[in-house]
């Protein structure tokens, strides 16, 4: 696949610049207590996992606006494609503790980790604070690009505003787990939490980073917004039906959390009134088994709301497809962002 070509050429400049960079922060830090210094090692280790999906993406928005005809150009971006996958470990080490998960990309969660060494108290502290170090070193690597002021501002600026929205859509996502939610609201939470954060930021990050026109960056907000719902929906489906080894956590999270999820709401909508009940009993129990999820995935299923997810998918695949001719001219780049569509909606992981 060209996508997975273009995927693998970004890895290529970015990993070992990636390992360089947390090579020296961990040198940088052996005047303080060895904590410190582990730390920055847990962090440099949980940031070299996952599919650097939202790096590619600045990594992208940047080529397919600037060109890659000149590497030093693109290699001056790599401080604020780090800055973006390590906001992403902090959202993510965040996101562990709120919502307990005792796993992540395969690994134990860092506040997991850590609460072996003392308590589930300090273990929730530690993480909070490794968390809150990652996003410090993201603001910090853009600072300290080399690009010029206006620029930094431009990134910086849009950073935090996407970070601002993802705090909405986190504290919407916490309380609709408890309250519940209309079908408008899940979707809102979905646009600030996951299309604008995932997709919509990287993507015209990097084109505002090559100098794109505000016609082209519209263009590639209505693509991301589009293609992140789409991949929240995928990912609402494989919390519910996905593979506990290809997800790296455990496929009762959701369950336990009562994540209110657009497959949940459809389910329950969609579901006769003694398996409704059936549903409201068991998502959202704590102590929920793997023989309360198979429960649920056949009233899922039975509903028809999961056939609805899918369908609802294939449509938003098909627009996200339609903004590629608006993004680009280069028929290999329409190619790549057509596949990480595919991609996007047939991931299983």
């Amino acid at each position: 696949m060209d996508f997975e070509r273009q995927l693998q050429k970004f890895l290529d400049l970015f990993e070992p610049y990636a390992k360089k960079y947390f090579e020296g922060r961990q040198k940088s830090v052996l005047n303080y207590p060895k904590l410190i210094g582990q730390f920055y090692k847990d962090l440099a280790d949980f940031t070299a996992g996952g599919k650097k999906l939202r790096g590619f993406l600045v990594y992208l928005g940047y080529e397919t606006c600037g060109g890659e005809s000149d590497r030093k150009r693109i290699r001056k971006i790599l401080p604020v494609v780090l800055a973006v996958e390590i906001v992403h470990s902090f959202l993510l080490i965040h996101d562990d503790v709120i919502d307990q998960s005792e796993m992540r990309r395969g690994k134990m969660a860092i506040h997991k980790k850590y609460a072996k060494l003392v308590s589930g108290h300090y273990g929730a502290s530690q993480a909070i604070i490794i968390g809150d170090i990652a996003c410090f070193e993201a603001i910090k690597l853009i600072a300290e690009a080399d690009l010029d002021d206006k620029n930094k501002i431009i990134c910086i600026d849009k950073l935090l505003q996407t970070l601002l929205e993802t705090g909405y859509g986190e504290a919407l996502d916490v309380i609709y787990s408890h309250v519940g939610a209309t079908l408008d609201r899940i979707w809102e939470v979905t646009n600030l939490k996951t299309a604008r954060y995932s997709f919509v930021g990287p993507l015209t990050l990097g084109a505002i980073l090559a100098g794109a026109e505000k016609s082209k960056i519209d263009h590639f907000s209505k693509f991301g917004l589009t293609l992140g719902t789409a991949f929240q929906i995928q990912d609402d489906i494989l919390g519910v039906f996905g593979k506990e080894e290809a997800l790296g956590k455990s496929v009762l999270s959701d369950m336990r959390e009562g994540k209110n999820t657009v497959l949940i709401y459809k389910a329950r909508e969609m579901a006769g009134t003694k398996d409704r009940k059936t549903l409201d009993v068991l998502w959202g129990r704590g102590e929920a088994t793997i023989d309360d999820l198979e429960k649920v995935r056949e009233i899922i299923a039975k509903s028809g709301a999961l056939e609805w997810c899918e369908k609802q998918n294939q449509k938003l695949a098909k627009e996200a497809k339609s903004y590629i001719n608006k993004i680009t001219d280069d028929r290999k780049l329409r190619l790549v962002f057509g596949q990480m569509v595919d991609f996007v909606v047939k991931r299983e992981s």
